[in-house]
């Protein structure tokens, strides 16, 4: 690989990755038998696929996994579970959970929008069809900000007092 930046770079977004994908995968677990369990279900399906690709593209670029960060990440996602999951709220929790993911999705299309502006440049890159890829990390930004909105009235609503 002829310049580190690349590596670096995609090592950080496999580490967000791997965060975003626990949480997807951890709240179709825990909404499984209420009214968000098809969503979430659906969401951490396409994160999954998403989290797959990267790791196929930095394999085929030739870059090095960073053990370090994929352990931190795998920890911290850990350690965050009792966030998204605690207490007897199933509709805070989703709203908290919907709203992470959010950001994470967000951070995915940016890294897919860098990307596009360099594809020209290594051809494996090419290989990939990055503007399917930003148009999917769109669509999961948009379903996920409408679902988080969908929820926020009942999620807010009754722990206003608190």
């Amino acid at each position: 690989m002829a310049y580190r930046g690349l590596g670096v770079y995609l090592t950080d977004h496999l580490a967000g990755a791997t965060a975003g994908l626990n949480l997807a995968q951890m709240a179709a677990e825990e909404h499984r038998s209420d009214e968000h369990g098809a969503f979430f279900g659906e969401i951490a399906s396409e994160i999954k696929a998403d989290y797959e690709k990267l790791e196929r593209l930095i394999a085929e670029i030739g870059v090095e996994q960073s053990a370090t960060k994929n352990a931190a990440a795998e920890i911290g996602s850990k350690m965050m579970a009792p966030k998204f999951t605690g207490g007897d709220d199933d509709q805070l929790n989703a709203f908290i959970t919907l709203e992470t993911l959010g950001m994470g999705i967000e951070g995915k299309l940016c890294m897919w929008k860098a990307l596009k502006l360099v594809d020209d440049s290594n051809p494996t890159l090419q290989a990939y069809d990055i503007d399917e890829l930003v148009g999917r990390a769109e669509s999961q930004r948009e379903r996920i900000e409408a679902k988080r909105l969908e929820v926020a009235p009942q999620a807010l609503a009754h722990t206003a007092d608190v």
